[in-house]
């Protein structure tokens, strides 16, 4: 039993994905159920994540500088939920997913039509697809800069059957499960169904409980510097995944809406199209700010649950007061309790 389900809802990928470091972890302990196990998950998630960043910092220099190219890749990382996704809960299924559009999207500009090539990245596509469904919208770029090359019809039939191959295994553990291969509650039923309305598409973004320019304002200068840069087919991309995740799940979990975290390679293009415009003083005041905001969500998603997580009417207002007002809590609860009592029963547990 998984969470009171008689099956596993979540797709099968991401463990394939830790299988290597938990067979290196098995060398050592051999305890399954110890919280060392952890660790190696959360190291292959972390490096996915460093991965994932050099493999996009090489894709934006096709189009920016090199200075522009890192400036943007370091700014959308320090600025955005990566940076807690990368640091405190690295082992979830979005670092891989982040990883695999950044080196597809790196591997498909102006790639060389060859056998391996296509190979390769209809394999990644199917694997992507198999670590978590929704994001195979985030393919549709990818799949346009392949178009873009004019491959020929055999390399199209490769990629298709690369990428069957490799959803085997989701479709395989539904049917063991729920008798049904094409049944996926993932998706619907056990853990969200879908709900289609404007006030779920504004809590997306506005709610103060993980809205995604509330907690991660980032987000929004990236758009409005994809809409500058024209680059309609990642505004389109973007667009599609914000409204099938707003409409599945309004208010994501844990923290801020991490459902568009594989997409942050095409965020951090219209990061980088404000970086080459805007006046290096006014753009360094602008990430400073961004950063602080960040570290200060972090902050307050840690040190102030009660408010911030559990309670349903938490108003914007109160939200923004917190940012400033929890650390200074905070360093009086320290001073009160202890360090050791803080860190252990806010911050772990």
């Amino acid at each position: 039993m998984f969470w009171d389900t008689p099956y596993n809802p979540y797709p099968i990928g991401t463990g394939l994905i830790w299988i290597p470091a938990m067979a290196v972890t098995s060398l050592f302990f051999q305890n399954r159920f110890s919280l060392i196990y952890e660790i190696g998950p959360g190291l292959t998630g972390i490096i996915l994540v460093i991965g994932g960043l050099y493999f996009l910092e090489k894709y934006l220099q096709n189009f920016f500088s090199k200075k522009v190219a890192t400036a943007s890749v370091i700014a959308i990382f320090l600025t955005s939920n990566l940076l807690y996704y990368s640091s405190f809960e690295p082992a979830l299924s979005h670092q891989p997913a982040f990883f695999i559009i950044a080196f597809l999207l790196y591997k498909t500009y102006k790639m060389s039509a060859s056998f391996h090539n296509y190979l390769l990245v209809g394999a990644l596509g199917g694997l992507l697809f198999t670590i978590r469904i929704p994001d195979s919208i985030f393919l549709i770029p990818v799949i346009y800069q392949i178009l873009e090359n004019r491959p020929k019809f055999k390399f199209i039939i490769v990629s298709l059957i690369s990428a069957g191959l490799f959803t085997i295994p989701l479709f395989w553990s539904y049917y063991i499960m729920t008798g049904n291969a094409f049944r996926m509650p993932y998706l619907t039923g056990d853990v969200g169904s879908f709900s289609y309305s404007f006030k779920n598409l504004y809590n997306f973004f506005f709610t103060a409980k993980r809205g995604l320019f509330t907690w991660t304002p980032v987000y929004l200068f990236a758009i409005l510097g994809l809409i500058k840069s024209r680059k309609y087919i990642f505004i389109l991309t973007l667009g599609l995944i914000i409204f099938v995740s707003s409409s599945w799940a309004s208010v994501s979990v844990a923290f801020g809406q991490r459902f568009i975290l594989a997409g942050i390679p095409y965020f951090a293009f219209g990061i980088a199209e404000i970086i080459k415009t805007v006046k290096y003083r006014y753009i360094s005041i602008l990430f400073i700010f961004l950063f602080f905001w960040n570290l200060l969500t972090i902050f307050q998603f840690y040190f102030n649950k009660t408010e911030v997580i559990k309670d349903d009417n938490l108003t914007l207002k109160t939200f923004i007061i917190g940012q400033f007002k929890t650390p200074i809590k905070t360093l009086g609860l320290i001073k009160d309790e202890g360090l050791n009592h803080v860190f252990y029963n806010k911050l772990l547990y």
